[in-house]
């Protein structure tokens, strides 16, 4: 046992200062008596006044000088050597990975039954020993470097807080082993963890580890992903993966919600150790305003909360620029002004300029071409009606008869085209390719193309060899579908992909790009999403939520989550592997009274002592025993 404060031995003055006080002579006073047979009771008591019997109450002296003695000793503040030894160097390394947040059966969780104890080695400081702080998330960070000012570590103990995140134990004992290699004298590591599944790296120091938490099951979600359907671009798919981590049978649902919006709520029923995936389908696409939130959650408590609910983000599909150059066609322009895909402009061939393709990812020629249009010079993505590029000289097609039909062809997979009935059409040629193009005909009438595709590099045209209006298309499901799909080909079919990143994962922020500093985990107001502070550069974000990005083009989101097995398990996490050195510790989970005992250091416990005796004597004292 070592002494912090050893400068309160000085208070040693006052024991002779207590003693003396009971060598004090009683002041007789003056009174009268009625006979002289009192005088034998006054004789009596002054032969009690010699000097080696003045203690008239022996354990009332001894009581106060031990009471004295241990309030002398609680203000030197003694500390066991078990904790912090003289001239000691010590690391406390303190673990804020996700499952620190798993609640024990004692209602409290495993960070706040790890900060108790970090507490108790922070109020050992002093005497020429140092203490730094660090913490075990994503990465180890120093939290308070080596000092002697308990308030300074305590403030830092107050502030620290469990992440989302997973971790590498053996990076913050590599990162403690640097801090020691400076400081001279004995050095000493104290790890509070839930557990590791690894060996622990070898170290030069002492150290001690204490392991926290029991074996507990836990239900968590592994996976959570959105993407949009190739057949439908308008809707998307969800797939969900949930485990049990558990010994037992569990039945719980999972409650999937778009926008704060409940979409399905599905039972769910896990054997011990079973993994389970789930695929919902036909979940909407966001349209303008929506933020395409995605969460699912599973309502059967267990252990740990932050893994039972995920988010993801389906964005909105792309919104397309399509400019429609015709003489007029009202189903054409119908079809184009109510697809929300679309953004949708109309001229007239007179004024179409070359310029004006780069503008759109798609152009439609509808009837004829302008003259100003040369296929060669002219950059960008065109669709051909009834006048094409290929057309030849041969005699126009008189009611044609649709015989083959590419079902994998982008253009032509979503409609039923085969009983189209076609008045008259166009005869094209397939041309060979050239140039860098590639043409193919998806639609055939016997040795006719009715539709021909080319591309070439990111550039791409269809020419469809008939006039809409000189057919029944207008008038069947397959158009809006052949429409649709044709513009989405052309334009690419680029869809933004559902952004998501693991907890503690570091994310590059491209130049003019900024993101929000902290989540988001329910539908806010506008104002709410205006508050948040945004960073630049590089960004890892320690808790699941929706983070707002936002760049130069728009606004949209990234989703974070957790999805550790490793931090899910909870099973095994009493359980910490010893990396072999022969100085190291493998602390054991510590009991209620263990944890109460090393919660308040001996300082605390001797002023307790000293107040039950002072207790104790006030009580001899009415009972006329120490009088």
């Amino acid at each position: 046992m070592t002494w912090l404060q050893p400068s309160a031995a000085w208070a040693f003055a006052g024991v002779p200062v207590i003693v003396l006080l009971y060598f004090l002579r009683l002041k007789r006073r003056t009174l009268p008596v009625s006979t002289l047979m009192f005088w034998q009771r006054v004789q009596k008591e002054s032969g009690r006044s010699a000097f080696f019997r003045k203690f008239r109450h022996f354990l009332s002296l001894l009581l106060h000088l031990l009471i004295f003695l241990l309030l002398l000793a609680a203000l030197a503040r003694p500390v066991f050597d078990r904790g912090i030894r003289e001239g000691c160097a010590t690391v406390l390394i303190l673990d804020t990975r996700a499952r620190m947040q798993a609640v024990e059966p004692d209602g409290h969780t495993r960070f706040e039954t790890a900060l108790r104890l970090a507490r108790d080695y922070a109020r050992q400081v002093g005497g020429g020993k140092g203490i730094a702080v660090l913490t075990l998330g994503a990465a180890p960070m120093v939290a308070v470097p080596f000092t002697d000012d308990e308030k300074r570590l305590l403030d830092a103990l107050a502030q620290a807080s469990p992440t989302d995140a997973t971790g590498d134990i053996s990076a913050a004992v590599a990162l403690a082993d640097s801090l020691l290699a400076a400081r001279k004298g004995n050095h000493r590591i104290v790890l509070f963890t839930a557990g590791t599944t690894g060996p622990l790296p070898k170290t030069g120091s002492e150290l001690i580890t204490h392991t926290l938490g029991t074996p507990r099951d836990n239900v968590a979600i592994t996976r959570f992903a959105t993407r949009a359907l190739p057949a439908n671009p308008q809707t998307g798919e969800v797939l969900l993966e949930t485990q049990n981590f558990g010994r037992t049978l569990v039945r719980t649902e999972v409650e999937l919600a778009f926008d704060g919006r409940t979409l399905e709520v599905k039972p769910l029923a896990l054997a011990p150790g079973e993994r389970r995936l789930d695929i919902f389908t036909s979940v909407p696409r966001p349209i303008r305003g929506a933020r395409g939130w995605l969460t699912a959650k599973l309502s059967a408590p267990d252990a740990l909360v932050l893994d039972n609910i995920a988010y993801a983000t389906l964005p909105a599909a792309k919104l397309n620029r399509v400019l429609l150059v015709s003489k007029g066609n009202n189903f054409l322009e119908k079809l184009l002004g109510v697809d929300t895909s679309l953004k949708f402009q109309f001229i007239t061939p007179e004024s179409w300029q070359p310029a004006m393709a780069e503008k759109f990812e798609a152009v439609i020629f509808d009837g004829s071409i302008p003259a100003l249009f040369d296929l060669e010079t002219t950059r960008g993505n065109f669709l051909f009606l009834k006048a094409t590029p290929f057309g030849t000289k041969d005699a126009t097609l008189e009611q044609p008869v649709i015989t083959d039909v590419d079902a994998t062809h982008p253009t032509t997979r979503l409609a039923s085209l085969q009983n189209i009935a076609v008045l008259r059409a166009q005869p094209l040629a397939l041309p060979a390719p050239h140039d860098g193009w590639t043409f193919t005909a998806p639609l055939r009438s016997a040795e006719h193309p009715l539709l021909i595709t080319g591309e070439r590099g990111r550039q791409r045209i269809a020419a469809l060899a008939f006039d809409v209006l000189d057919s029944d298309l207008p008038l069947r499901v397959a158009f809006p579908l052949l429409i649709h799909a044709t513009v989405d080909w052309l334009a690419g079919e680029r869809t933004e992909s559902a952004p998501s990143l693991a907890a503690g994962e570091m994310f590059t922020l491209p130049t003019g790009m900024s993101i929000a500093a902290t989540p988001l985990t329910a539908s806010p107001g506008p104002r709410d999403v205006q508050s948040q502070p945004n960073v630049t550069g590089f960004f890892q974000p320690i808790r699941n939520g929706f983070y707002e990005i936002a760049d130069a083009d728009a606004k949209r989101w990234l989703a974070v989550n957790t999805f550790s097995a490793a931090e899910s398990d909870l099973r095994g996490a009493d359980k910490t592997a010893e990396h072999g050195n022969a100085g190291a510790i493998n602390a054991e989970p510590l009991s209620a009274f263990s944890i109460l005992l090393h919660r308040w250091p001996p300082w605390q416990w001797l002023a307790l002592a000293a107040f039950a005796l002072l207790l104790a004597e006030w009580r001899l004292f009415h009972r006329r025993k120490t009088e």
